[in-house]
């Protein structure tokens, strides 16, 4: 099966600072309408280089990834939480009795250190992690889950796990290997499409 290609780094920071200085909400696609069959045929005769499945499917994956993130997004929100605060207490999970510098965070979560500090300072503030010095380096700070952080993600795994596998249920094991497989394929087409040739 295709391993999973990441976004080069550059591309992926230059994503990330776009964002912050747009004002974009994040990876969200809005178009409820999209185009059919017909309309998409009409485009390619006007469009040089335009092929209409290509384009199909790149919209119908976006539209659907989309509304996951949003799905995901209602979920956390009924335990109090967004998918920045989610995401950055899952990280720590990994290995919950060892602390982490928020530099590491950052990357490991896929956003900037400043956004980051953000998400952590509100942690903080929900006493879900503590701050501590780092005991090799005093100029550092390292975060780790306190247990008030490890009960809340006891409470929200059971949800998020029993809702993705209801999610994937209606596809069998070959097939979800199948999805990997293609999805990775996509991903490895994506700095193409950040930085075309």
């Amino acid at each position: 099966m295709p391993q999973h290609v990441l976004l080069d780094k550059t591309v992926r920071l230059r994503i990330i600072r776009h964002q912050a200085t747009s004002g974009d909400v994040g990876p969200v696609f809005y178009l409820r309408d999209l185009p059919d069959d017909k309309t998409l045929h009409e485009f390619a005769e006007r469009y040089q280089g335009m092929d209409p499945s290509a384009v199909k499917a790149c919209i119908v994956l976006a539209r659907t990834a989309s509304d996951l993130l949003t799905a995901f997004e209602t979920m956390l929100s009924k335990h109090g939480l967004s998918q920045g605060r989610f995401l950055t207490l899952i990280v720590m999970n990994r290995r919950p009795d060892e602390s982490i510098t928020p530099s590491e965070l950052a990357e490991k979560v896929g956003v900037t250190r400043a956004t980051m500090t953000g998400l952590l300072d509100g942690l903080h503030g929900d006493v879900l992690i503590e701050r501590e010095l780092d005991h090799r380096d005093r100029r550092r700070v390292r975060v780790r889950l306190t247990r008030r952080g490890r009960e809340a993600l006891e409470r929200v795994l059971p949800d998020y796990y029993r809702r993705t596998s209801q999610l994937m249920a209606r596809l069998e094991e070959g097939e979800r290997r199948q999805l990997l497989g293609l999805l990775a394929k996509v991903n490895q087409g994506l700095p193409r499409f950040v930085d075309p040739e």
